[in-house]
């Protein structure tokens, strides 16, 4: 009996993983040599190139799974418009783009490939057998990309007031990055929108170069955190002014010249004159394009299960203020990357993607887009 547990079992699981391998291996090469591509094969796709994407790129790499980021238009997400940064554990007063060029240089050193590609489709394909899955993703230039496994982490997109001419007004005086557009106003007057963290940031981001900076608050109070909102102090420009809204953005038809607004407890209605408007009220998770492959709440975050980054779609992982719409930090959007790529290489392991296989599948990585 104990020759059997030591020796038979042994080999019977050991032939087993080899099977496995093999099938794994046929299959992928089966399923690529149908299609007309020849290096279109990721293991592990990372859509999105943000706190939360890279960090899932940074320990992709380090499992010697072949990674790809796909970063979007926005390579580096929102933390490259944040000033100065200094509540990430470890990392003392750095500017937000100074963080995000260091996580993508770790990133490369790691081996995860970084593209400046965005993913505009995905469906999901499956074996006769049901066993084995790939993910067919289609990228700006219409290529068709075969993932094993993907990490999604796209972020979030800030809301909008839905005022009159602030569509019109969008990038002629309308802005959502103070950090890009500050300088534009220097020696004028501006508002922010919003009441939160990130309308004390972009306060403090405007205030050495405008005259003024109106914080407007459409409640009674501030609802960022008091030490943000104890910065503030440093800046004589700025005031906040509560109870108001929006409810226009004027313009001469090529900027913008004031806005309406109307104090939410009299009802009245007043005109300020000002150069430039700062939203500041929210965020939107970039979920739209998975509606069809997971679940999503009522409220456009991804739902994961459990205590994990997964999804309800096997192999389908999300990380970062896609799924978080309650702490929406840089450090925990990165503690959700890492265990999303954890969760990942997890899975393509248990799906019988060993090094063996990573070998024959080499040549038919995929390395970029062609242009």
């Amino acid at each position: 009996m104990n020759f059997y547990i030591k020796k038979i079992v042994p080999l019977i699981f050991c032939n087993f993983i080899l099977y496995a391998n093999d099938f794994t291996s046929k299959y992928l090469e089966k399923k690529l040599q149908a299609t007309d591509e020849t290096k279109s094969l990721v293991p592990l796709a990372i859509i999105g190139g943000g706190s939360a994407g890279l960090a899932a790129g940074i320990y992709g790499g380090r499992a010697n799974m072949h990674t790809v980021v796909f970063m979007g238009t926005h390579p580096g997400g929102q933390l490259v418009e944040t000033s100065i940064v200094e509540n990430i554990p470890g990392v003392s007063r750095k500017t937000g783009e100074e963080i995000m060029d260091l996580t993508k240089q770790q990133a490369k050193e790691f081996g995860a490939l970084l593209l400046d590609e965005t993913i505009k489709k995905i469906e999901i394909e499956t074996s006769d057998d049901d066993d084995k899955q790939i993910f067919v993703l289609t990228n700006d230039a219409d290529e068709k990309i075969y993932a094993l496994a993907i990490v999604i982490a796209t972020g979030s997109s800030p809301r909008k007031l839905n005022v009159p001419g602030e569509d019109e007004y969008f990038g002629n005086g309308v802005s959502t990055c103070a950090l890009c557009d500050c300088v534009l106003y220097k020696g004028q007057d501006v508002v922010i929108v919003g009441g939160g963290d990130d309308a004390v940031e972009k306060a403090m981001q405007v205030a050495p170069y405008a005259k003024n900076v109106t914080i407007l608050v459409r409640s009674d109070r501030m609802r960022a955190a008091p030490k943000m909102c104890d910065k503030l102090s440093d800046y004589e420009n700025v005031k906040i002014v509560y109870n108001k809204k929006v409810t226009e953005i004027v313009g001469d038809g090529d900027c913008v010249t004031g806005i309406r607004i109307i104090d939410i407890l009299t009802l009245e209605e007043d005109f300020m004159p000002v150069a430039g408007v700062f939203l500041a009220v929210g965020h939107n998770p970039n979920t739209g394009l998975y509606k069809d492959l997971i679940d999503i709440s009522d409220d456009g975050y991804i739902i994961l299960q459990s205590r994990s980054q997964q999804t309800c779609t096997p192999g389908i992982y999300a990380a970062g203020d896609v799924a978080d719409g309650q702490y929406r930090q840089a450090g925990t959007a990165n503690g959700d990357g890492i265990k999303a790529a954890l969760d990942a290489v997890k899975y393509l392991r248990s799906k019988g993607f060993t090094e063996k296989v990573a070998r024959e599948m080499r040549p038919r990585y995929y390395k970029g887009m062609v242009r």
